[in-house]
């Protein structure tokens, strides 16, 4: 009876420190190094997601390279943009991506600031910055001023030397349009069929989002400040409601050029009578809520926009990881508690280390498996750690026979 008063309390001050612990984020790597495990024996199952068709949340609005003589300049003036925008607002997506460069020269010509009015409706848009990549990794990167501008990863892990590195930027988004947006670094590099997408940059012993990456954190409602980058091996980013982004060691994205999204003629959002130009697919396609990316395309190669969409549909087609609810990690927890029992009264002390370890291994074993069929998981730190601590006091106070 007393051994059972002794173990129940030791349990009790254990959990509730464990708790409190967990619940301040003492044991957060070893949970995030866990889900790193999982998520590294699963990659399949991101990479192998294919885009939703025209049910994708992404849509493609395009401004055909063929149709030039229909804008009012090109590339596109502040005018063709600003009815675009306006065109876009009855739709009311969740984020608008520009990913090339809204920039005329200085002075800003007529309907600049009209074109910048019209994104005020957009609750997120995220327009590019025209940048190239350092020759010498050492040099400093030449920001023109915009250094508090572009926002920064806070929570890296892995081997970063290999992540490209900032060089300049080019040219950045009128000031007018920047006032209403977030702005992001554009890059981007082909190989065949294929597209690489760098999803951060190095600049001065930080990493900074692409638009790519500013984009999903404003799809994903993922702060910068919980937005998780891991490098190296088994590199990814995790977003926020369970959304993760498989990447190259070097923090760069696979694009599939092939790849279809559902699109959208810009010039049939550029008519006050949007019920006489656009078709019920365009309209079906864009609905509410979705990723709008607008850009330059002709049709062939394609272009830095048509890519980000691509890029875009793939990520947001992708599985979600799952958490298991507190309630059940409660009942985990409970069960781990139980197992101390039954180490301490029903198993000899010369065997309680092998069956204690064996049943840590057994826990990791069953949700190892529970992610491989359905990418749910449990963190593990405080049920092992129960386990763990009732093995070693059966080894010290528990039952001299079995």
């Amino acid at each position: 009876m007393i051994r059972a008063l002794l173990l129940l309390a030791f349990l009790a001050s254990l959990g509730w420190w464990l708790d409190r612990g967990h619940q301040a984020g003492r044991f957060q790597k070893a949970d995030e190094q866990f889900l790193d495990f999982l998520v590294a024996n699963s990659r399949d199952r991101f990479e192998e997601a294919k885009a939703a068709g025209a049910d994708s949340p992404v849509v493609f609005v395009k401004m055909r390279v063929a149709d030039q003589q229909e804008y009012a300049g090109w590339p596109p003036r502040p005018l063709d943009w600003q009815m675009v925008f306006k065109g876009l607002q009855a739709f009311d997506p969740a984020v608008l991506v520009v990913p090339e460069t809204l920039n005329w020269g200085s002075p800003p010509p007529e309907f600049t600031r009209e074109a910048a009015d019209a994104l005020l409706p957009f609750p997120g848009v995220v327009l590019g910055i025209e940048a190239h990549l350092a020759t010498d990794p050492a040099a400093p990167a030449f920001l023109g001023g915009l250094d508090d501008v572009l926002p920064r990863f806070e929570e890296t892990g892995g081997e970063s030397k290999n992540v490209p590195v900032l060089g300049a930027l080019i040219i950045a988004p009128d000031e007018w349009l920047r006032r209403q947006a977030e702005v992001g670094v554009t890059l981007a590099r082909k190989n065949g069929n294929q597209a690489l997408l760098p999803y951060a940059v190095q600049e001065g012993g930080r990493l900074r989002p692409t638009v790519l990456a500013q984009a999903l954190a404003r799809a994903s409602g993922t702060p910068y400040l919980t937005h998780r980058l891991r490098l190296g091996p088994g590199a990814g980013a995790y977003l926020a409601n369970g959304g993760f982004v498989p990447l190259l060691p070097d923090a760069e994205m696979v694009i599939d050029t092939k790849q279809i999204v559902p699109e959208v003629d810009a010039l049939h959002l550029m008519t006050p009578d949007l019920a006489g130009v656009i078709t019920d697919a365009e309209r079906q396609g864009l609905g509410r809520g979705k990723v709008i990316v607008i850009g330059t395309d002709d049709d062939a190669t394609g272009g830095i926009a048509r890519l980000h969409a691509q890029a875009l549909a793939r990520v947001l087609a992708m599985p979600r990881i799952q958490i298991l609810p507190m309630q059940a990690q409660w009942v985990v927890w409970a069960f781990a508690a139980g197992a101390g029992f039954w180490l301490v009264f029903r198993v000899p002390r010369r065997k309680a280390p092998v069956r204690g370890l064996g049943m840590i291994f057994a826990s990791l074993v069953i949700c190892f498996l529970a992610f491989q069929s359905a990418l749910i998981w449990c963190p593990l730190t405080l049920p092992a750690a129960l386990l763990a601590a009732s093995t070693l006091f059966a080894r010290i106070a528990g039952a001299v026979k079995g």
